[in-house]
C-alpha cells in the first residue's frame, strides 16, 4: 500500500511544478497580476446537483493554505472561474446571494449589504459555456470583477468586503464544499 502511496506523490509532483489542470482548462503555479506575482493555491470543479457548472483556479501573493490566512491576509489575491456550461444571469445572481447570506455577519454595515446588492448586480448576461470570470483583489483598491476580460463596474472596497468574498469560497460556510477541498488538496 506504501509504494502506491509514494507512486501517486511521485506521479502528482510533475503537476504542482507546472500548475493543475481540470476539465481542460490550465491554471498555471504562477500568474503575474497588479505587477505582483502570485502563487497558485489550487484549482478544482464546481458541481452542483451532478452538473459540472465551472472550474476554479485561486491565487495569492504569499500562497497561504490556512483558510483564515486565504480570507483574511491583505494581499493581492485573484480567483479564475472558466464555466462549463450556460447559466442564467437570475440563477448566478441568486445562488450569489444566498452565499452572501450565508457568510455575510450578522452585524454587516450598510456599506457592506450596498456591496452585496452592487455585486449580484454585476452578473446581468447570461454566463455561457467558456465565459471566464475574474476576480481581483488589490488592497487600497477593492475586488475587481472582469468577464472575457471586460470590467463589470467599479471596485467593491474595503477589507469587509474581500473577507465576505473570499469566505463564499474558504469558510465553513462556503458554497462549495467539493471546490474547496479540491483547491486546497493542491495547496503546500
Amino acid at each position: 500500500m506504501r509504494k502506491y502511496a509514494i507512486a501517486a506523490v511521485l506521479v502528482s509532483l510533475p503537476l504542482l511544478a507546472s500548475g493543475v489542470t481540470v476539465e481542460g482548462n490550465s491554471y498555471p503555479k504562477t500568474v503575474t497580476i497588479e505587477g505582483k506575482q502570485l502563487k497558485l493555491i489550487g484549482a478544482g470543479l464546481r458541481e452542483k446537483y451532478w452538473f459540472d457548472v465551472y472550474t476554479m483556479g485561486a491565487y495569492s501573493e504569499s500562497g497561504k493554505c490556512a483558510t483564515s490566512a486565504i480570507i483574511n491576509t491583505d494581499e493581492v489575491k485573484y480567483l479564475r472561474l472558466d464555466m462549463l456550461r450556460d447559466v442564467e444571469a437570475e440563477k448566478m445572481v441568486s445562488s450569489i446571494d444566498e452565499s452572501f447570506g450565508n457568510n455575510m455577519p450578522k452585524n454587516a454595515s450598510a456599506e457592506l449589504k450596498k456591496q452585496r446588492k452592487t455585486f449580484a448586480s454585476y452578473f446581468k448576461t447570461e454566463c455561457k459555456e467558456k465565459t471566464v470570470i475574474e476576480f481581483t483583489y488589490v488592497p487600497g483598491t477593492g475586488v475587481i470583477m472582469k468577464q472575457n476580460g471586460k470590467k463589470l463596474g467599479p471596485p467593491l472596497t474595503g477589507q469587509a468586503f474581500m473577507k465576505v468574498f473570499w469566505s463564499l469560497y474558504f469558510s465553513k460556510n462556503t458554497c462549495c464544499d467539493d471546490l474547496k477541498e479540491q483547491i486546497l488538496k493542491h495547496c503546500k
